[in-house]
C-alpha cells in the first residue's frame, strides 16, 4: 500500500482542476441519468465529504464547492415534482439543505406556546 499525500497537501492544488472534476461528474450524471449527490461527487473526485467541506473553507475553492452543493440541491428540488422521486428528494431537502447551503426547510409547522401563570384578583365591586 502506497503512502498518501503528505499532511496538509491538497489533491486538487488549483481551483481549475477541481472545477474540471466537478464539471465531469455533473456531465456524467446528465448523460447517465444518475442523481446528483454530494457523496457521489466526493467519490468521483476520489476524496471524502470532509475533504470537500475543507475545500469549501478556502476562499478560492468556496464558490466552486458552494455551486456544486446548490446543483445537488436543485436536482432534489426538481425531483419534488416527480412522482417517483418525491419522497427521497423531500428527505434530502428537509435533512441536508441546512447543512449544505444554510437554508432550513421543514415539512411540519413548529408552534411555540409560552404559558404564563394567571393571577385572579377579586376586587370587583357589585
Amino acid at each position: 500500500m502506497g503512502a498518501g499525500r503528505p499532511f496538509g497537501t491538497l489533491k486538487y492544488d488549483n481551483a481549475d482542476d477541481l472545477q474540471a472534476g466537478i464539471d465531469k461528474y455533473f456531465a456524467d450524471c446528465d448523460a447517465s441519468g444518475e442523481p446528483k449527490r454530494m457523496t457521489a461527487l466526493a467519490l468521483a473526485l476520489n476524496v471524502d465529504l470532509k475533504t470537500l467541506s475543507n475545500y469549501s473553507q478556502m476562499d478560492n475553492y468556496f464558490p466552486i464547492i458552494n455551486r456544486a452543493r446548490h446543483m445537488c440541491l436543485d436536482y432534489n428540488f426538481g425531483r419534488l415534482y416527480d412522482k417517483d422521486g418525491f419522497h427521497g428528494a423531500k428527505l434530502v431537502i428537509t435533512n441536508d439543505a441546512e447543512r449544505m447551503v444554510g437554508v432550513r426547510y421543514s415539512d411540519k409547522q413548529e408552534v411555540s406556546m409560552d404559558i404564563a401563570p394567571v393571577t385572579f384578583v377579586n376586587n370587583l365591586e357589585d
